[in-house]
């Protein structure tokens, strides 16, 4: 068990002391961003397995014979495996639950859909190695760095679940009113610009991009412009590269 510690000032030293398990380790280290502290912990981190634990957040007792049990019975292109969860409020009200449904090569349904997957880092667990092959958490984002790891995670790996219920997660009001917003809209735009469709076919991944749109139509059969893009995969990777950037330069005109 490794305690993150950014440079608190609140009694963490003392409640560790409390605790004589030589497997606590306490590692305290300068204030960062959250993806710089779970980097550290990835560094520190010596079993086969990591999960995250934010300290707002509770794990059910069940959650990780659970996922150590769906990892060691799964293959090694098994990345992640992750559990239904409850959220609560800043009092510990339960105010909904999320069974866990998606499994196996999910990254389409996760981009399209935006599923709430596992709510929080709080909730999967996943290989060490797999975190490792991807070179951990983005630094240099301030927000969603858990989504935009999973998304990479799922590119490569498969993802699991497990029906039980693994997880509190805690939503402060504060949150729910869309701080930081500039900082999401940049991880869309990134995440937009590696996995995106229109890309896809514009760079010659057409079958790819096409089987995306197609993902986009199930997701959104009233959507024209999914029909639309999907229509214009079918003339091939070099006429949507023309008539996308002839569509371009006409939005760019006053």
């Amino acid at each position: 068990l490794i305690v993150l510690d950014n440079s608190s000032t609140d009694e963490t030293p003392a409640v560790i002391r409390g605790f004589s398990d030589e497997r606590i380790r306490h590692v305290v280290h300068p204030p960062c961003r959250i993806a710089e502290a779970r980097n550290r912990g990835l560094r520190e981190a010596r079993g086969e397995f990591i999960a995250f634990l934010d300290d707002d957040d509770e794990w059910l007792p069940l959650k990780l014979a659970c996922q150590v049990g769906a990892l060691e019975r799964g293959p090694e292109s098994l990345g992640l495996v992750y559990g239904g969860f409850v959220r609560i409020d800043d009092r510990g009200t339960e105010y909904a639950h999320h069974t866990p449904a998606l499994h196996g090569k999910i990254l389409s349904a996760l981009l399209w859909q935006r599923d709430p997957f596992t709510g929080s880092a709080s909730n999967p667990m996943m290989r060490a190695s797999a975190l490792r092959a991807l070179g951990g958490f983005n630094g240099a984002l301030a927000t969603s760095e858990d989504w935009e790891l999973y998304l990479r995670l799922a590119e490569r790996f498969e993802i699991g679940c497990v029906p039980e219920t693994v997880v509190r997660i805690r939503t402060h009001a504060a949150a729910r009113l869309g701080d930081r917003i500039d900082e999401a809209r940049r991880v869309e735009e990134l995440v937009l610009d590696r996995y995106g469709a229109a890309k896809l076919c514009r760079t010659g991944a057409v079958r790819e991009g096409r089987a995306r749109f197609l993902d986009a139509i199930k997701a959104d059969p009233v959507n024209p412009l999914a029909y639309a893009q999907y229509g214009l995969s079918l003339l091939g990777g070099g006429a949507y590269a023309r008539v996308h950037g002839l569509w371009a330069r006409l939005r760019a005109r006053p």
